[in-house]
């Protein structure tokens, strides 16, 4: 596999990403029930997904992955990943994190993550970036931070997670 990072999210590419997504990992990524139909999760989340600072995986020529942080206040973003099932497990959102780690881009930010408390696949993820869980007052989410080293600092941190 592959594995090219692009520092814009084309609308359409993400669509296509949606697509490539099975509704048990729509269900997972946007906590919703039933069967979530990939046209309407983007009808409904597409501002969210393109927000912020969005890095698009691509891999054999599909997209693969997608991952964008989106402020919350000067000093916290929000962490948002979405990895198309063929990909998932494969190092597709470690490689987005990465890219978006080295770029210097959030160095000295939180980053803040909020995931199904049994969603084992996200929590192995945030827990192998180095997240750890915080207070959550929402039933049914498990709320995880990173607090990114300042500018300078981040080698160290990557090769670590490598």
């Amino acid at each position: 596999m592959t594995t090219v990072i692009t520092g814009s999210a084309h609308p359409e590419a993400v669509e296509r990403l949606l697509l490539a997504c099975s509704p048990r990992s729509l269900t997972q990524r946007f906590f919703l029930a039933g069967e979530p139909d990939p046209r309407d999760i983007w009808r409904r989340y597409r501002r969210f997904l393109l927000a912020g600072d969005p890095l698009l995986a691509w891999a054999d020529g599909a997209p693969a992955g997608l991952l964008n942080l989106v402020p919350e206040t000067p000093t916290v973003a929000e962490l948002g990943v979405l990895v198309a099932d063929p990909w998932q497990r494969q190092g597709v959102g470690r490689a987005l994190a990465g890219a978006m780690w080295r770029s210097g881009r959030w160095a000295g930010r939180t980053v803040r993550a909020t995931v199904q408390p049994d969603n084992r696949a996200a929590l192995g993820f945030l827990r192998t970036l180095g997240f750890h869980r915080i207070a959550s007052f929402e039933h049914g989410q498990a709320e995880y931070e990173l607090d990114l080293p300042p500018a300078g600092t981040m080698t160290g941190v990557m090769e670590e997670v490598a």
